[in-house]
């Protein structure tokens, strides 16, 4: 059915796979090019080569918002590097994801996935996750989830992605609750020359092209093209979702450095469809249509005594449409960052931000509304972070973030890390942080006259949170981490009667109680050219409602979580240019709504056939015809079919 039949404007330009398929032959030209090699990206070699000593020692920035090894960072972090990516045969960030055991990833259908840290997963609690795309938070403020059907990266151009498993509120503010994901992507300095990137098959396809060079003495440049299409799931009968989603986005990064001084402007346009009405519109007639597209720009200045100034501001616009319901979100964002020493042994960050939203809502699909339809709110905040050396092994890290929102007014946002490196490769800490996740529009202005009134007094969820952790190395072929925490919530939302026990039903705070755990991850290379990559995540939550409290949509905010995930990742470097990875994945059962528990074996065989050219044959679920991993409220659970794909990439 056509655009114009389902009552939006007209704007589809070649819908379907065909984006797709113009990617595919732009590809297959692209590899009858001969290969050059960009000067400043490591090779396939260089960075099979890595030591595990290396891997330990790669520099993140997300823990304390400045550059430091991630041997010595005081948090439970895991990173997936450039080389993680390419070898998973992931097609999507989702996709990527899968790779961190800190993680919990589950998809819904075709374009849906509930993504979460330490609990609280599923479509309807899956917001107390913050994931940013270089500096650009792409959590939705209507719901303080993300929409990862809007969200599409050239996975070629990731350098890595930093996750961190346990609160961040005190650089990062509200929402970081449970974890913070930070998707890092190339310089465009080290993206020069021309890269396509093509998997195809029955059921996903993903195809993408870009080209870089320079400007000048001092700039670069690079522009990319990509098209996806992702085939239907499964009813429980096995008959089609019809929930097939594919679609098409462009971009740009541009980098300068001159001196002391560095520049980047960069963004994205983006325009999706889908057969059924997206996540938030879910079934509506007709299908739906994503777009909408972001603008950031960064500066960076190193000033006299090494401290270091970083100003950044975007704009972003994205529309939801589906027959007969519309949402558009407009966000404007600036802040700023100072680093500093002071004096021999304190090493300071601090920083202040503003962020402006305009959400428009309007649902035509039932009664419920957003009273007013059209609103626009604030978020203003100021941060300040010490890490003082009390020994030269011996670290305290302490800080807070004060934010103001037009909701909930006033949050505060502490947080303490002692780091011991008891030597240069081992290293202890622990942390105690308080974060909060402030109501949204959803929280406060959904109604439905007569039967739901919102929840006009509507609080902040709130999490103490306690961390104890061990990062090293126990020999010079393997590196360990575990993590355990205990975690106190309160003010966790419930749907809850008025008070004579009727209607209209209101959005409460009833909820409260803890949840713990333990998070290990290493990597150990057994032989040269193969190594092992294990993961467990153990989970336990406990959460009730306080005295006098009602709610009656049976716990949905507390999420539907696994009491264990466990993972196992073999890569191996054969001779003759072939690499050979497996991956297993086994998750527990999900107890509400009930999903049987679930083994997962993805592989991938891929062939160098010269340094510019690579070919691969990969395949998802490859023993499980199809499997269900989450489940909405309403409707049944979806079952995800088995996913296999040719994939060919070439650099020229």
């Amino acid at each position: 059915m056509g655009a114009g039949q389902r009552g939006k404007p007209s704007r589809r330009r070649g819908g379907g796979l065909r984006p797709f398929a113009a990617a595919w032959a732009v590809a297959a030209a692209a590899a009858a090019v001969p290969a050059v090699a960009a000067a400043n990206t490591p090779s396939v070699e260089e960075l099979r080569s890595l030591s595990i000593e290396d891997l330990a020692n790669v520099e993140i920035t997300s823990v304390s918002r400045r550059p430091e090894s991630l041997s010595q960072a005081p948090a439970a972090v895991f990173v997936i590097t450039a080389e993680d990516i390419r070898r998973s045969g992931a097609t999507s960030l989702p996709e990527v994801l899968r790779l961190a055991p800190n993680l919990e990833v589950a998809r819904r259908n075709a374009q849906t996935y509930a993504i979460s840290a330490r609990g609280f997963n599923s479509i309807e609690a899956a917001n107390k996750l913050l994931v940013l795309i270089d500096g650009r938070s792409i959590y939705s403020p209507l719901f303080s989830g993300v929409y990862w059907d809007q969200q599409q990266v050239m996975l070629a151009d990731i350098e890595r992605i930093e996750v961190i498993s346990g609160p961040g509120g005190t650089l990062y503010g509200a929402n970081a609750v449970n974890g913070v994901v930070n998707v890092i992507t190339k310089s465009a300095r080290d993206t020069q020359g021309g890269l396509a990137d093509l998997k195809g098959g029955p059921v996903d396809q993903a195809g993408a092209v870009r080209y870089g060079g320079k400007f000048g003495e001092n700039g670069a440049y690079r522009a990319y093209a990509m098209a996806f299409g992702r085939g239907h799931s499964d009813l429980p009968d096995g008959t089609s979702a019809r929930d097939g989603f594919q679609g098409k986005q462009t971009g740009f990064r541009t980098d300068w450095n001159a001196g002391k001084a560095g520049f980047t402007v960069q963004g994205d346009l983006y325009d999706n469809d889908t057969d059924s009405g997206g996540e938030l519109f879910n079934g509506t007639p007709g299908g739906g249509q994503l777009f909408g597209g972001n603008l950031l720009g960064r500066w960076r200045q190193q000033l006299n005594g090494g401290s270091t100034l970083e100003l950044q501001s975007y704009i972003s616009r994205d529309h939801r449409f589906a027959s007969n319901a519309t949402e558009v979100d407009d966000t404007f964002d600036v802040q700023a960052q100072h680093t500093f020493g002071f004096g021999e042994r304190n090493e300071v960050v601090w920083g202040l931000g503003h962020r402006i939203n305009r959400d428009k809502f309007i649902n035509n699909v039932n009664i419920f509304v957003f009273d007013p339809p059209v609103k626009t709110y604030n978020l203003s905040n100021v941060f300040l972070q010490d890490t003082y050396a009390i020994e030269d092994n011996l670290k305290l890290t302490v800080g807070t973030k004060f934010e103001y929102n037009t909701f909930s007014g006033f949050e505060y946002l502490p947080s303490a890390r002692l780091a011991w490196q008891v030597s240069d490769a081992h290293l202890l800490w622990s942390a105690v942080s308080r974060a909060v996740r402030t109501p949204t529009p959803i929280d406060r202005n959904l109604v439905a006259p007569g039967l739901f009134i919102g929840g006009p007094d509507f609080r902040s969820e709130k999490l103490i949170a306690y961390e104890v952790g061990y990062r090293g190395r126990p020999s010079a072929d393997a590196t360990f981490s575990v993590s355990l925490y205990y975690n106190q919530y309160d003010d966790v939302r419930t749907t809850q009667l008025s008070p004579t026990g009727g209607l209209p039903i209101s959005f409460g705070n009833g909820l409260r109680g803890d949840g713990y755990g333990v998070e290990a991850w290493g990597e150990y290379r057994a032989l040269p050219w193969w190594r092992l990559s294990p993961g467990v995540n153990f989970l336990h939550k406990n959460l009730g409602l306080k005295p006098g409290a009602t709610d009656i949509s049976n716990r949905q905010s507390t999420g539907n979580d696994p009491a264990y995930q466990f993972s196992l990742r073999s890569a191996m470097d054969l001779p003759h240019g072939l690499e050979l990875d497996v991956g297993v994945r086994t998750v527990d059962d999900l107890p509400n709504p009930p999903i049987a528990s679930y083994v997962a074996v993805d592989a991938r065989l891929g062939w160098h056939v010269t340094d510019g050219i690579e070919l691969s044959l990969s395949a998802l679920d490859l023993f499980d015809g199809r499997h269900a991993e989450t489940a909405a409220s309403a409707g049944p659970p979806l079952d995800l079919r088995r996913t296999v794909y040719i994939g060919l990439r070439s650099s020229f």
